[in-house]
């Protein structure tokens, strides 16, 4: 109820005081957009949160990929990677399956957000985050249908990935995020051009909500087209970073190694096959 109680106060109280006055001239940054992102990002983390600790609370680990999915990819497969150090070789596959879960939902997210912000850039988009979902999907059920359990798997203690996603630092890292890559947004524009390109890859190393919903917020001096292939070539960036995350947090000579490999190489390579169709 005090977590509730937090995000109403946020979204409902808050957000309608904040001013729409430019923080920076000639810079489409307002204390009002900074904070709306905030909020729709934390009413998607606190969602799935409640759904993780209440709904599915006893839940397997593929179930704990879907819903982490729609909080954090990243975090979500950070987690599961060091968990899976103590699976044995039969179990290896479900986390693997349920990583790539977390990044199939990890699409959905997107769409829904980019649903919120910008219709007009949804219609662009829809299609290949669509694809890139049920790919992701499918890979994932191909890997765990490698083996049977020999028993059901259930999430022990949740110490590490049932946090409340409305903590203060979370929203004043994600807020932080967002004015830097809108500033850097801006700049790139100015004065380099292409340069947004090199960005989006390059934002696939932290958080990419802030890079995507800032591309979401400025349609009106970047072209559609440009924010589609930006915000799909910084979700392959960022997949690449959690594929890097899932190997290291599962240590050397981990059973997962060779599925992390061949299912997030498998996701990686398809969804660059799109972003190539898409350029062509």
């Amino acid at each position: 109820m005090i977590t509730l109680a937090k995000f109403l106060a946020i979204s409902g109280i808050i957000l309608p005081m904040l001013p729409h006055k430019n923080l920076i001239p000639d810079i489409n940054l307002t204390p009002y957009s900074i904070w709306l992102a905030t909020v729709v990002v934390s009413g998607i983390s606190y969602l799935s949160y409640l759904l993780k600790r209440y709904v599915f609370h006893e839940s397997g680990v593929l179930v704990s990929g879907i819903i982490g999915g729609l909080y954090s990819s990243t975090a979500t497969i950070s987690v599961l990677a060091r968990k899976s150090r103590k699976a044995s070789e039969q179990e290896a596959n479900e986390y693997v399956a349920a990583m790539l879960l977390a990044v199939s939902m990890m699409f959905l997210r997107f769409m829904i957000l980019i649903l919120i912000f910008s219709r007009e850039i949804f219609t662009s988009i829809y299609p290949y985050l669509l694809i890139m979902s049920v790919v992701a999907a499918v890979v994932a059920w191909f890997i765990h249908s490698r083996h049977r359990r020999s028993k059901d798997m259930t999430d022990e203690s949740e110490d590490e990935d049932s946090s409340n996603p409305l903590e203060f630092k979370v929203a004043l890292i994600f807020a932080t995020l967002f004015v830097v890559f809108t500033v850097l947004t801006h700049y790139t524009l100015v004065y380099a051009g292409t340069g947004l390109n090199l960005l989006s890859f390059v934002s696939g190393l932290s958080d990419i909500t802030p890079f995507i919903l800032n591309l979401l917020q400025n349609t009106g001096s970047v072209a559609v087209l440009v924010v589609v292939a930006c915000s799909m070539q910084a979700i392959i960036s960022n997949i690449l970073v959690n594929m890097f995350y899932a190997l290291f947090f599962a240590g050397k000579g981990s059973k997962l190694r060779p599925w992390i490999l061949g299912g997030f190489g498998t996701v990686i390579g398809v969804n660059l096959v799109l972003l190539l169709f898409f350029y062509l």
